[in-house]
C-alpha cells in the first residue's frame, strides 16, 4: 500500500505544478469570489454596468423628476426679441390707429401700416355695417382678415373696438345687451359678468381681441355728464362690482379689456371730444369716490387703462391727464400699482388738439408713461405723430430703453389673446 500511493501522490503533485507555471489558475485575494473576466477588444465599447432593480408594489408612488431650473424663460426670450426689433418697428407697436370703410383696408391705410410697422388698428362704427342681415359680423371679419394681411412686423396685431352695451354697441347683437346703467342697477354681478363673456366670444370670433369697456366714470349725476347711461351708477362701489364682473366676462370671452376714462369723467358735464374739460378737485378727493372703481379694476387684472383729456389744475398745473407723468407714472403706476397697458384717449380730440400738438403729445405721452396712442381715421394726424416719436428718438428725447418697457407691456398683452411667442 506505501508503494502504490506515493506515486500517485507524485503525479498529482506534478499535475499541480505544471498548470500554475502555464497561468491557468492564479490565487485570488483572501475573501475575493473568483469570476470570469470579460474578454475586451479594442474595437469593443465598455459598458457600464446597469445595477439590479428591485421591482415595487403596483401602487408605489414614482417620484417625478423636477427639471433644472433655467434663466431663459418666457420673459427672458421676449426681452431679447424686444431688443432685436428696429426702431421703427417699437414705434409701430406704440400707436393704435383708426381708417374708414368696411369691406377692406383703404390704399392709403393698408401703405402707412406697412411703412411704419402700425402695431395696433381701432374700428369704429363706421368700420361696421349693422345693418347687414347678420348684424355686420361677417363683414368685419374678412375686414379683420384684411387688416391682418397688412401686418408688416410679424406680430399680430391688437385689434380693438368698444363695446359697450346700450346705445355703444356698434353691430346688431343677436340678443339685447344692456346699458351700463340698466346693469349698474340691477346690481347683478353675473348677469355682467355672462353679457360681455358673450360679447367677447362674438368679437374674438370675428379677428376682434380688445374691447376698450367698461367705462368705469363715476358720477354723482351721471345724466348731467356728457356719459349719460354709460356710467354704471353714482355709486362708487357698485361701479367697483359691475365693472370687473364686465372684466372678468370679457376675459372668459378670450378679449382684453381696457377701462375708461382714467382718472375720470364724471366730476363734469363738458365734453372732451369739443372742448378740455376741466376738474378742481384735488388727489385726496379723487380717492374718495372717483378712483375707487379704478383701483377696483387694477386689482382685478385688467389689461388696460385709457387716459382721458382732463386738465386738473390742483393736481397737475401743467399737463392735463393723458401728457401727466403725476397720473400716469406717479398715481396709476406706482401708487395704483398697475402694470399694464396705458392707452390715450382718442389724439383726434378737441380736449387734447386745444392744448398741444399732435406731434408733441405723443411724445409726452410716451414720456409721462403712457404705451398706445389711440388716433382714429385721421392719416394726417397720424402721420404727425408717428414722425414725432421718430424725431423723438433720433433726438435722444425719447431712448430706446423708455420705448422697449412699451413694447414689452405690449407685446405681454398681445401673448393673451393670440398664439403668438418671440
Amino acid at each position: 500500500m506505501k508503494r502504490c500511493t506515493f506515486p500517485v501522490l507524485l503525479m498529482m503533485l506534478c499535475v499541480l505544478v505544471s498548470l500554475t507555471w502555464s497561468g491557468c489558475i492564479k490565487k485570488p485575494p483572501a475573501g475575493d469570489v473568483i469570476a470570469p473576466l470579460p474578454i475586451v477588444s479594442p474595437e469593443m465599447e465598455v459598458q457600464t454596468p446597469v445595477p439590479f432593480a428591485i421591482p415595487l408594489p403596483a401602487d408605489t408612488p414614482v417620484p417625478t423628476q423636477t427639471p433644472a431650473p433655467t434663466t431663459e424663460s418666457l420673459s427672458f426670450w421676449l426681452e431679447r426679441y424686444v431688443q432685436g426689433m428696429s426702431v421703427q418697428e417699437k414705434i409701430g407697436q406704440l400707436v393704435m390707429f383708426g381708417f374708414s370703410g368696411t369691406n377692406a383696408v383703404s390704399k392709403e391705410f393698408a401703405s402707412l401700416m406697412e411703412e411704419y410697422a402700425v402695431g395696433n388698428v381701432i374700428l369704429y362704427g363706421d368700420n361696421i355695417r349693422r345693418t347687414d342681415s347678420d348684424g355686420g359680423f361677417g363683414r368685419c371679419a374678412k375686414l379683420t382678415a384684411s387688416i391682418n394681411e397688412h401686418a408688416s412686423s410679424g406680430i399680430p396685431l391688437l385689434i380693438s373696438t368698444d363695446v359697450e352695451g346700450g346705445s355703444v354697441t356698434r353691430f346688431q347683437w343677436g340678443r339685447t345687451t344692456l346699458a351700463a346703467r340698466t346693469l349698474g342697477n340691477r346690481e347683478d354681478t353675473q348677469q355682467a359678468q355672462e353679457q360681455f363673456a358673450y360679447i367677447g366670444e362674438h368679437l374674438k370670433e370675428r379677428g376682434i381681441n380688445t374691447d376698450l369697456a367698461p367705462v368705469m366714470d363715476v358720477a354723482r349725476n351721471p345724466s348731467a355728464t356728457f356719459l349719460g347711461k354709460r356710467i354704471i351708477s353714482s355709486n362708487a362701489e357698485t361701479v367697483a362690482a359691475i365693472g370687473t364682473a364686465c372684466i372678468e366676462g370679457l376675459h372668459e370671452g378670450g378679449c382684453l379689456s381696457v377701462i375708461k376714462h382714467f382718472p375720470g369723467h364724471g366730476a363734469t358735464n363738458a365734453d372732451s371730444h369739443e372742448s378740455t374739460p376741466k376738474v378742481k378737485k384735488t388727489l385726496e378727493e379723487l380717492w374718495e369716490y372717483e378712483l375707487l372703481p379704478f383701483q377696483a379694476a387694477v386689482d382685478a387684472g385688467v389689461d388696460g387703462v385709457m387716459v382721458g383729456h382732463i386738465y386738473y389744475p390742483n393736481i397737475d398745473g401743467e399737463h392735463i391727464a393723458s401728457q401727466s407723468s403725476l397720473f400716469i407714472t406717479e398715481l396709476l403706476r406706482g401708487q395704483m400699482g398697475f402694470t399694464g397697458v396705458v392707452m390715450s384717449d382718442d389724439f383726434r380730440m378737441k380736449g387734447l388738439r386745444n392744448q398741444v400738438s399732435h406731434r408733441e403729445a405723443a411724445v409726452q405721452f410716451i414720456l409721462a408713461g403712457g404705451d398706445i396712442i389711440l388716433c382714429g381715421a385721421n392719416h394726417s394726424y397720424q402721420r404727425e405723430i408717428l414722425s414725432g416719436l421718430a424725431e423723438a428718438v433720433e433726438n435722444g428725447v425719447l431712448t430706446e430703453e423708455r420705448l422697449n418697457e412699451s413694447v414689452l407691456r405690449i407685446l405681454t398683452a398681445k401673448m393673451q389673446v393670440t398664439d403668438w411667442e418671440p
